[in-house]
This record gives C-alpha cells, structure tokens and sequence, in this order.
C-alpha cells in the first residue's frame, strides 16, 4: 500500500494535469467564441450586402421594364414610318410611270 506522502504527490500531479487542461480548455473556447464572433459578423455582412444587391436587382429590373416599353413604341413608330415610306415610294413610282407613259 502506498504510503500518504505517494498519495498526496500523486493527488498533486493530477491535480496538475486537471489545471492545465482546463486551462487548455478555457483557450479552446475562447477561439471557438472569437470564431463565431467572426462568423457572425460575416453573416450579417452578407446579409446586408446582398439586401443591396437584391434593391440593385429591383431596380435594374424597374429600368428594364421601361426601356423594353420604349423600345416597343419606337419598334412601333419605325414600324408605322416603314409603311407610310413604302406608301410614297409607291406614290412615286406610280408618278414616275405616268411620266414616263406621257
């Protein structure tokens, strides 16, 4: 049987160990807390970034829609200028046969 004195040194260097894994302990949860500090912080940045984006993209898609419904009421105008200019090449070509015919 060990004597009390072996006991005691034996209870110490445990005692020892426990220390300084705890201590290892409390340093792997204070870089676990500033990782997900971090982590955090990064998420709420992209969240916000992609709330700007997300405003960007309604935007763009409000111009978009503009610009489609002028291009269509030029595409109709050109449209309608196309038909009245074949109607004078028309009108011309029959005056230029008259003339000929005369």
């Amino acid at each position: 049987m060990p004597t009390l004195e072996a006991r005691v040194t034996r209870l110490e260097e445990r005692m020892d160990e426990v220390e300084r894994l705890r201590a290892s302990q409390d340093h792997d949860l204070s870089d676990l807390a500033e990782k997900l500090r971090v982590q955090t912080t990064l998420l709420k940045a992209l969240s916000e970034t992609q709330s700007e984006h997300t405003a960007t993209l309604a935007q763009h898609t409000a111009a978009h829609a503009q610009h489609a419904a002028a291009l269509a009421e030029h595409t109709e105008k050109l449209d309608r200028l196309d038909g009245g200019m074949h109607k004078i090449i028309g009108m011309l070509d029959t005056l230029i046969e008259r003339d000929n015919r005369q």
